[in-house]
């Protein structure tokens, strides 16, 4: 049994993909009164492909693949139809502006906009009857701390987690108490979740080595965990942990592709953040005639400082400095600073960091020169971070409502990190542009 249901977005996507050409069949049928001919198929495949394909990215960065719209059910409507007004607009540009298409379709498009949203509002809808009727099975959980207490909220509410916890123990209980507790109702636990490296329960091993033969599965808590929430619980890490899991080599195959991406979005930052300079300069100069730019010091690659530039948002933020007791009131964000931090234009300026290599697109968050060294000192293990390239960008920026203020969101934030580090990857790379879009284009919309 999978424990955690990871096929369900990609069958969603392949049913997507299904109800969109179904819908095109069924509008040519209705609008040619009949079964459409080969010829008119062949007129409309090349063009609506396109648009199939790009839909379904349009899904995604709508987030109709993701955790949130699978829990909210009264959400799924309003989002199918902003994605396909987004979509519909996408298509009228390629239909009209596209000389190679031999088909500019009016009423077509426009039906068969109406009809593929009804039916994908329809067939979501159904999705919670359909993936909730697989099975939940109850399972022990030998943990205890916050982390436990998430992850056992979590398996309540999530109908992609395959387990529920019908019983929980501390892991710190006595091994009598652990053994009692494998019985359920008189049979044993077919599934339990515990940290099995936990040396109080090093006495329990000969026992878990039974049950594991009497299919009796042992599932480690920490695993369980970084699939549930794609990131990595804290409570497990120590030197060994690091040194097992955490490489600052990558396949060079990977680290081309990904300097190649860095190169092409580099460019296209830099020249967004020359289109828009002189506005946000004018603007500036107006507010408060200070400067445009500053110049800051952050926390690279292995800890090395290194220096780059941003569009001024707040009042005196000149050098970039962290103040750890800074009066309230005494360094605030301008007005102009508020549209552009909402819109990540003050961080268009380092795409000539990202052009240098200093930075990349996507990685960990540098710090700012001061915050960095605090944090290293509240947060065991926090300089694992710096490991690879900081980004523009990142698994914990798309995570993350805001950026972290206190001890606790840092320590989230770092658990994110690590997940990206362990797995990083091309098409992990490719899910946070894409994502990345989707936030850009909320905060705009907001």
């Amino acid at each position: 049994m999978a424990i955690v249901n990871k096929k369900e977005p990609i069958i969603l996507g392949f049913v997507d993909i299904i109800i969109l050409a179904a819908s095109l069949l069924v509008t040519l049928a209705l609008r040619y009164h009949g079964m459409p001919s080969s010829n008119l198929i062949d007129l409309h495949v090349l063009p609506f492909s396109i648009i199939f394909i790009y839909s379904i990215v349009v899904f995604y960065i709508s987030g109709l693949y993701g955790r949130t719209v699978s829990l909210a059910r009264s959400s799924v409507p309003g989002t199918v139809i902003k994605a396909q007004i987004v979509n519909g607009l996408i298509a009228v540009a390629l239909f009209y502006f596209i000389p190679s298409f031999t088909v500019t379709p009016k009423v077509t498009l426009f039906a068969y906009i109406f009809l593929s949203s009804a039916v994908l509002i329809l067939w979501r809808m159904s999705t919670y009857s359909l993936f909730s009727l697989r099975r939940k099975y109850p399972a022990l959980v030998i943990g205890s701390g916050p982390e436990a207490d998430e992850l056992i909220g979590e398996m309540s509410v999530n109908p992609r987690v395959g387990l529920y916890c019908r019983k929980r123990i501390d892991q710190d209980a006595s091994a009598e108490t652990l053994l009692a507790a494998m019985e359920d109702n008189g049979s044993t636990f077919q599934y339990i979740v515990a940290d099995v490296n936990n040396p109080n329960l090093a006495a329990l091993l000969p026992e878990l080595y039974k049950k594991f033969f009497l299919k009796t599965q042992i599932i480690d808590i920490h695993e369980l965990y970084e699939q549930v929430f794609n990131r990595i619980p804290l409570s497990c890490m120590n030197y060994a942990w690091v040194m097992s899991h955490i490489s600052s080599v990558s396949p060079k195959a990977y680290d081309l592709m990904k300097r190649a991406l860095d190169v092409f979005f580099g460019l296209i930052v830099g020249l967004a953040a020359c289109v828009v300079y002189p506005f946000v300069a004018i603007a500036v100069k107006i507010e408060d005639k200070g400067p445009v730019f500053i110049r800051q010091q952050r926390t690279g690659k292995n800890g090395v400082p290194m220096h780059y530039y941003k569009f001024r948002s707040m009042q005196r933020n000149e050098t970039g400095k962290w103040v750890a007791e800074s009066s309230k009131g005494s360094n605030q964000v301008t007005r102009v600073g508020r549209f552009i931090r909402k819109t990540r234009i003050d961080e268009l300026p380092q795409g000539l960091a990202v052009l240098k290599g200093d930075m990349s697109l996507i990685g960990p968050r540098s710090d700012i020169a001061g915050l960095g060294e605090r944090l290293a000192k509240e947060i065991p293990y926090y300089s694992v971070r710096t490991i690879i390239t900081p980004g523009l960008t990142g698994w914990a920026q798309i995570n993350q409502d805001k950026p972290p203020q206190t001890i606790e969101e840092n320590k989230i934030r770092m658990s994110y990190d690590l997940y990206y580090i362990k797995y990083r990857s091309l098409g992990l790379d490719v899910r946070i542009i894409l994502r990345t879009f989707r936030t850009l284009l909320s905060r705009v919309g907001a």
